[in-house]
């Protein structure tokens, strides 16, 4: 998919980061969520239903619906590579949210993006309404 992602500067010197290997699987759709990750090297790939709908790069994030939300992964990811994650659990989201007050901004411009673009492959794909 192609659109501009939103980078997430304040991660670059993270740590402690996890190593995932190439094809590893983070998490899958269905999968209890904890925490989001921030992309600190490598690549990942984002696939729902068997279908890789986007791939994210250095300083992005995912899995903060689950986070935020309580509830189960919506998607399944896996490193296309050798990829280096930053885990976020809810206390440090909470803490970078208190002390970093632009972060929350961000992850609301991120949520909303993602919904456009979720809506967006959503009317391409649909079937046709039954008149």
């Amino acid at each position: 998919m192609t659109s501009t992602h939103r980078k997430f500067e304040l991660f670059r010197h993270a740590s402690p980061a996890r190593v995932y290997p190439a094809k590893a699987v983070i998490f899958k759709a269905g999968d209890e969520g904890h925490v989001m990750y921030a992309v600190k090297r490598g690549r990942v790939a984002v696939v729902v239903e068997g279908n890789a709908v986007d791939t994210l790069e250095e300083f992005e994030v995912f899995g903060e619906m689950a986070l935020l939300e309580q509830k189960t992964r919506s998607a399944t990811i896996v490193a296309l590579e050798e990829t280096e994650l930053v885990e976020i659990g809810q206390p440090q989201f909470y803490m970078l949210v208190r002390e970093n007050p632009p972060f929350a901004l961000q992850i609301m411009q991120l949520l909303s993006e993602r919904l456009r673009r979720a809506d967006a492959l959503y009317a391409l794909y649909k079937p046709d309404e039954v008149t």
